[in-house]
């Protein structure tokens, strides 16, 4: 019964209302992500209709080093990703990624990707948090620039060792305010 708490339930709700009315005419894409945490490693798959993702990464400090393989339909992707953690406090954090995208075939040019990402997690239950994550994305393809941005909403429900999170994302391309579609799924992560 806290203000604050009623002023950001209502701010993820209208977040998640303009988000998800838009989505019946955009593209949707469901997305299954499952992870794997033993101490400073991690596991990753992903399924998205069609597509799959796996991913071995490891916590080095404030830095977390990764591989990816990824079969994107038309290519194979391989990636490389180093990410460090800039800013975490009262629920807020800041980090950065830069990534090297090397694909199979010629669909897609091998080439760098940086992004920013800023999220706030906040406690709703023993049990349940609310989360938001901004995520804007510049991709060097070719010798070109070109933005793109994966922002996400989700709740995450803590039920022992197991994670639960149902997410929406909308994703923009060349510019935040030009929608490109929209992903509905859940991230299921395992502490071992």
């Amino acid at each position: 019964d806290h203000p604050c708490m009623r002023r950001f339930l209502t701010a993820i709700g209208g977040l998640l209302l303009c988000a998800v009315l838009p989505a019946f005419a955009e593209p949707t894409v469901n997305e299954y992500n499952g992870y794997l945490e033993k101490g400073p490693w991690t596991a990753m798959y992903r399924r998205a209709e069609g597509t799959w993702h796996a991913q071995l990464s490891r916590r080095v400090g404030a830095f977390t080093v990764a591989y990816r393989r990824a079969d994107l339909r038309r290519t194979r992707e391989n990636r490389i990703i180093a990410q460090q953690s800039l800013f975490r406090a009262e629920g807020f954090s800041l980090a950065h990624r830069l990534e090297y995208r090397a694909f199979s075939g010629d669909a897609i040019d091998d080439h760098w990707r940086y992004r920013l990402i800023a999220g706030y997690r906040h406690r709703l239950a023993d049990n349940m948090v609310a989360w938001v994550r901004l995520q804007p994305r510049l991709a060097f393809p070719g010798g070109r620039r070109l933005f793109d941005a994966r922002d996400q909403v989700g709740v995450e429900f803590q039920l022992g060792a197991l994670r639960l999170s149902p997410f929406y994302e909308r994703y923009a391309f060349k510019s935040w305010d030009r929608h490109g579609g929209n992903v509905f799924g859940v991230h299921a992560i395992l502490a071992l």
